[in-house]
C-alpha cells in the first residue's frame, strides 16, 4: 500500500506538471455508449478482488469484523483511486490511453511510477495468487505442508503467468472483456445470489429450531428456488435482484464491447519474438505519450512523442 500511496502522489504531480500546457489544448472524446461499456469492464477490474475475498476472512485474527474491513478497503480504494482519475481527465482528455503513467512527459516521475507498480505488484501476489495457488495444489493433490511439490507449482504458477503478460502485451481489451465477463459474475452477479441463499437458508433454520428442531433428513436439504424467494426479506431480495440485473446486463454489454475492441485492435509482437521478426516499429517506439487534440503538445521540450492513436476512443467527428 505505500508504494501505491507514492505512485498515486507521483501521478498527480507529474500530471499537474503538466496541466498548464496540456489543459490548453485538452480535448474530450465523442459520446460512444460502448466506450461507457468498455469503462465499466474497467472499473469492474479495478474493484474485482472477490475471489480472494474468502482467504483473507479466513486468515483474519476476527472473521466477524470483515464486513467493516471491506468497507474501508472500498473507501480507501476509491480515496487513491478518484485523484489520478480527475488529474488524467482534466489534463490529459482523449490523449489518456490504457495507462495515464504513460502519458506522464516527465521521465524520471514516469519511471519511478513503474518502479513503484511493479514493486507493488512483487508484494502482492501472494494474497492475489493465493486462492488460484490453492486450487491447483488441490487438483494436483499436492500436501499442504510446506515441500518441494508446493515449491515445484507455484513456480510454475508463476512462471505461467509472466508467459501470458509477456505474450499479450497490449493489455488494455483484454482487461476490459476479464471485467465484463468474469468480474461481473465474480462482483455483482455471484455475491448476491450467494447472500440471498444464506439468508434464507439462515432464516428457515431458526423456524425449524424454534418450532420443532432439526429431526428430519429435509431439514438440511438445500433451498429451492422458491423457497429462497419466499424466505428472504423483501428488502434484500429487491436490492439484490437490482444488482443482479446490473450485473448480467452490464456485463452482457461491456462483453460486448470488449470483443468488438478485440477484433480491431493491432496486438504487439512479444519481445521474446522481436529478435527473430524483423520490425522496423520495434526500435523506434517511445514511451510518453503526448497531450492535445493531435497528441503533439510536450510540456517539456527534450521528450519524444510516441505514434499517435487518435481514433482510440473512436472515430472522431472533425471541426
Amino acid at each position: 500500500m505505500f508504494t501505491t500511496c507514492c505512485a498515486i502522489v507521483l501521478i498527480v504531480v507529474g500530471s499537474g506538471i503538466d496541466y498548464g500546457e496540456c489543459h490548453k489544448s485538452h480535448h474530450l472524446p465523442d459520446f460512444k455508449l460502448t466506450n461507457t461499456f468498455l469503462g465499466l469492464g474497467t472499473l469492474l477490474f479495478s474493484y474485482g478482488g472477490h475471489s480472494a475475498f474468502p482467504t483473507i476472512q479466513h486468515d483474519m485474527r476476527k472473521p466477524s469484523e470483515f464486513s467493516r474491513s471491506t468497507i474501508l478497503a472500498f473507501s480507501i480504494l476509491l480515496c487513491m483511486y478518484a485523484p489520478v482519475c480527475i488529474m488524467g481527465y482534466i489534463t490529459y482528455g482523449d490523449s489518456l490511453r490504457d495507462s495515464v503513467i504513460n502519458s506522464i512527459q516527465t521521465q524520471w516521475i514516469q519511471q519511478a511510477v513503474n518502479l513503484l507498480i511493479t514493486v507493488h505488484c512483487i508484494l502482492t501476489l501472494t494474497i492475489i495468487f493465493n486462492p488460484l495457488n490453492q486450487e491447483v495444489e488441490d487438483l494436483l493433490h499436492v500436501p499442504q505442508e510446506f515441500g518441494y511439490k508446493r515449491v515445484l507449482v507455484r513456480t510454475g504458477m508463476m512462471v505461467a503467468v509472466a508467459f501470458v503478460a509477456e505474450s499479450v502485451p497490449t493489455f488494455g481489451p483484454l482487461l476490459d472483456l476479464m471485467g465484463g465477463t468474469t468480474l461481473a459474475l465474480t462482483c455483482l452477479i455471484m455475491p448476491p445470489l450467494f447472500y440471498v441463499y444464506l439468508l434464507a437458508g439462515e432464516k428457515r433454520a431458526e423456524k425449524i429450531k424454534i418450532s420443532r428442531g432439526f429431526n428430519e433428513d429435509s431439514d438440511y436439504e438445500p433451498l429451492s428456488f422458491s423457497e429462497m424467494l419466499r424466505e428472504t426479506p423483501k428488502v434484500a431480495l429487491i436490492v439484490s435482484g437490482i444488482i443482479v440485473a446490473i450485473g448480467i446486463i452490464g456485463g452482457a454489454a461491456a462483453t460486448y464491447s470488449a470483443i468488438n475492441e478485440l477484433s480491431t485492435t493491432q496486438f504487439k509482437v512479444p519481445c521474446y519474438v522481436q529478435p527473430f521478426v524483423h520490425n522496423d516499429d520495434n526500435g523506434n517506439a517511445t514511451s510518453t505519450n503526448c497531450c492535445g487534440r493531435y497528441q503533439n503538445i510536450t510540456s517539456i521540450s527534450d521528450v519524444s512523442c510516441s505514434s499517435a492513436k487518435l481514433d482510440f476512443y473512436g472515430k472522431r467527428k472533425e471541426l
